[in-house]
């Protein structure tokens, strides 16, 4: 015994000693703050300089909105999403007569969805992702938590998570209806009339469950 504790002593000196407390030797996220200023948008992250995104000629801001290290402005052309991990702002184009009907901002994922898709922003790699809807296919509910995201459509549910690449779909029946969402971070379960289906945020894929 008196051997063990001697052989594993040095090794657990030199832990303890470069890391003295485990929860600060991790990296900490920081938090974000979005402005306007004159004719650009700027990112506030906690560290670091400010981030700027000129406007265009005619081009003005619609709605800002930041949580945690994501943030969020919505101008008449354009989605603009600001990743603190890259230190920069990602723009997606609106559409001709495309216009955004909700958004939802968490501090890793940004959902939005308009009139003619969903777009889906990953902080973590400052990329937005697009998914068409169909000629009458509309958003009846925006619902995220953590890391995971999901819209749900009479013919569909899409998640959209913080790890995994673009959006994952899956149908829904003719008469099957959504009757209650429930999410963790990282988890979150559709139920229907018919069946109940998971959705994990780095799987990417349904599961499903009757």
């Amino acid at each position: 015994m008196i051997r063990s504790i001697t052989s594993w002593g040095l090794p657990l000196l030199i832990v303890a000693t470069l890391y003295p407390n485990p929860v600060y030797a991790q990296i900490r996220s920081v938090d974000v703050l979005i402005t306007v200023v004159k004719d650009r948008v700027v990112a506030l992250p906690g560290g670091g300089s400010p981030v700027e995104e000129p406007l265009g000629v005619n081009e003005t801001i619609v709605t800002t909105a930041a949580r945690g290290p994501a943030g969020f402005a919505q101008t008449t052309r354009r989605l603009l999403g600001f990743s603190s991990a890259l230190h920069r702002w990602t723009e997606v184009p609106l559409g001709v007569e495309e216009y955004v009907e909700r958004h939802q901002v968490l501090p890793r994922v940004l959902l939005v969805h308009t009139n003619r898709r969903v777009h889906g922003f990953q902080e973590s790699r400052g990329h937005w992702f697009s998914e068409a809807l169909g000629p009458n296919e509309t958003v009846h509910r925006l619902q995220g938590r953590g890391h995971v995201a999901v819209a749900i459509t009479p013919e569909r549910a899409l998640a959209f998570s913080a790890f995994t690449g673009g959006f994952f779909s899956i149908g829904f029946s003719p008469n099957e209806q959504v009757q209650s969402i429930d999410q963790t971070h990282d988890v979150t379960v559709v139920r229907t009339t018919v069946r109940q289906l998971a959705f994990r945020s780095q799987i990417g894929l349904w599961t499903e469950m009757r």
